[in-house]
C-alpha cells in the first residue's frame, strides 16, 4: 500500500516537470516570434536618396539618427507616409523637406525672400502672402518647393461693364474686351457699339461700356423758310429801303435715318431731300443815292460825258456802286501816273486788281457835302490798305487836307480795260 501511493507520487512529479519545461519551450517560441515581428522597414528620402532603416523604433526622429540623417533649424519631416510597428505597409516613408531660398513676386513686384522647407503653400504662409481664388500663382500650392524657386503670383482686378442698364463687377486677370464680355456672357448685335474697343487690352481701372445701337428711317415734311435778299439801287436815297417782293415760306419732304443709342436718338442722317413747294425770297432794295447838299461844282476837271445824265446830281445809269472809304493825294505838274496818263483832278489811283485802268467813275460823299464827281482809274499807289477803295487826285496840298479821309459813294459808270 505504502509501495503504490510512492509510485503515484513519483509520476506526478515527472508529469509536472514536464508540463513546466513545455511551457517554457512555448513561452520562449512566442518572445522570439513576437521579437520577429516587431522589426519593420522605413525608407528615408532624403538629399535625393533613398535609406533603407530596419528597424523595431516608433520615434521618427530616432529613426532618422539611425538613417545618419540630421534636420537644420528650418528643416522639416514629412510624416504623411509613415506607419509603425508590424502594421506598416510597402513604401513606408519618411521624407526630410530641407528649408531652400525662395523669393516671391506679387503682381512684378518682389514682396519675400526666405528660407523654408515644403510646399509652396507653406512658403506663402511663412511670408504672409495669400492668394486668392481669382489671382494665379506659377505653380499649385502642394508643388514642392526647390532651390532659387520664383513664385510668381499675378493678381485680378475688377473690371467694372456697363451695359442694359446695369453695372457689373468682374475679378479678371489678363485679356481684351471681347474676354471679358464672354466672360460676362454679355452678346453684341451686328450695329452695336463698345467702348474702348474689342481688341483692347484691359488694365485696372478701365470701364467697358457697351452701347446698344439700331437704325431707324423717318419721314418728315418741314418748312422751308424764306431768303431775305438785299439788292442796292441807286434810285432811291441813301439810307430807305423798299420791299420788292414779299417772302414765303416752302415746304418739303424729308427722310432721315436715325442712330438710335441705349434708347435715344444720338444722331440722324438725312437721306433725300424732296421739295414739294419753294420757298420764294423776300427782296428789299437798299439805296445809295446820295442827296447832294453842296452847290458848289465837282473837283473834278473832266467833265461827265452827256451819255451820264444826272439825276439829284446823281448819275441814273450807274452799273454798280461800291462804298468805301477815300484819301486825297497831290503830286507836281506834268507828273504821270502808272498808266502814263499825266496827273489831272479826275484821273484817281484804284486797286487795279479791282478796278481796272479805264474804268469810268463818278464820286460822291456819303454825307452829299462834297462831289469830287467824273473821274477815271488812271494811278495805283500804296494806299490800298483796309477799307481805303480810291484815292482822289487833288491840285493842292490844302485840298488833300481839306477832303481827308472820308466816306464815299462810287457809281460804277463803265468798266476798263486796263488802259487809259
Amino acid at each position: 500500500m505504502i509501495k503504490y501511493q510512492d509510485g503515484r507520487r513519483t509520476v506526478a512529479a515527472i508529469s509536472n516537470r514536464l508540463f513546466a519545461t513545455v511551457f517554457l519551450v512555448a513561452v520562449c517560441c512566442f518572445t522570439l516570434i513576437a521579437t520577429a515581428k516587431s522589426t519593420y522597414t522605413v525608407n528615408v528620402l532624403a538629399d535625393g536618396k533613398t535609406i533603407m532603416v530596419t528597424t523595431s523604433e516608433q520615434n521618427p526622429d530616432v529613426i532618422l539618427t539611425q538613417a545618419g540623417i540630421s534636420l537644420g533649424q528650418k528643416d522639416k519631416l514629412n510624416k504623411e507616409k509613415f506607419q509603425v510597428g508590424n502594421t506598416a505597409k510597402d513604401g513606408n516613408e519618411l521624407v526630410v523637406l530641407r528649408a531652400m531660398p525662395i523669393i516671391i513676386i506679387d503682381d512684378g513686384k518682389e514682396v519675400a525672400n526666405i528660407t523654408v522647407a515644403g510646399t509652396v503653400a507653406d512658403a506663402m504662409a511663412e511670408a504672409g502672402v495669400k492668394c486668392r481664388a481669382v489671382d494665379k500663382m506659377n505653380y499649385t500650392a502642394d508643388t514642392e518647393l526647390s532651390k532659387n524657386m520664383k513664385i510668381e503670383i499675378q493678381r485680378a482686378f475688377s473690371v467694372d461693364v456697363v451695359a442694359d442698364g446695369k453695372t457689373q463687377t468682374i475679378d479678371f486677370l489678363s485679356g481684351t474686351v471681347a474676354d471679358v464680355l464672354t466672360k460676362l456672357q454679355i452678346s453684341l448685335s451686328e450695329d452695336d457699339e463698345v467702348s474702348p474697343s474689342l481688341n483692347t487690352e484691359l488694365s485696372p481701372g478701365k470701364t467697358v461700356h457697351v452701347y446698344r445701337v439700331s437704325y431707324k428711317e423717318r419721314t418728315e415734311t418741314e418748312v422751308i423758310k424764306y431768303k431775305t435778299i438785299t439788292k442796292t439801287s441807286s434810285s432811291i436815297y441813301k439810307g430807305t429801303t423798299k420791299v420788292e417782293q414779299e417772302g414765303k415760306n416752302g415746304e418739303k419732304t424729308v427722310v432721315y435715318k436715325d442712330k438710335i443709342v441705349d434708347g435715344v436718338v444720338s444722331r440722324s442722317t438725312k437721306l433725300s431731300e424732296t421739295v414739294n413747294t419753294p420757298a420764294t425770297d423776300k427782296i428789299v432794295v437798299k439805296g445809295t443815292k446820295i442827296k447832294v447838299l453842296t452847290t458848289g461844282s465837282a473837283i473834278s476837271s473832266i467833265s461827265l460825258p452827256s451819255s451820264y445824265p444826272l439825276s439829284d446830281g446823281i448819275p441814273t445809269n450807274a452799273i454798280t456802286t461800291i462804298t468805301g472809304r477815300s484819301t486825297a493825294y497831290t503830286a507836281s505838274a506834268g507828273a504821270k501816273t502808272a498808266s502814263g496818263a499825266t496827273v489831272k483832278p479826275g484821273y484817281v489811283a484804284v486797286d487795279p486788281n479791282k478796278i481796272p485802268y479805264g474804268t469810268e467813275m463818278y464820286v460822291v460823299s456819303t454825307d452829299g457835302k462834297y462831289v469830287y464827281g467824273y473821274c477815271i482809274a488812271a494811278d495805283t499807289g500804296g494806299f490800298i490798305k483796309g477799307s481805303t477803295v480810291i484815292d482822289l487826285f487833288m491840285d493842292t496840298k490844302g485840298e488833300c487836307y481839306q477832303w481827308g479821309n472820308r466816306e464815299v459813294c462810287i457809281y460804277i459808270l463803265k468798266w476798263g480795260n486796263g488802259r487809259v
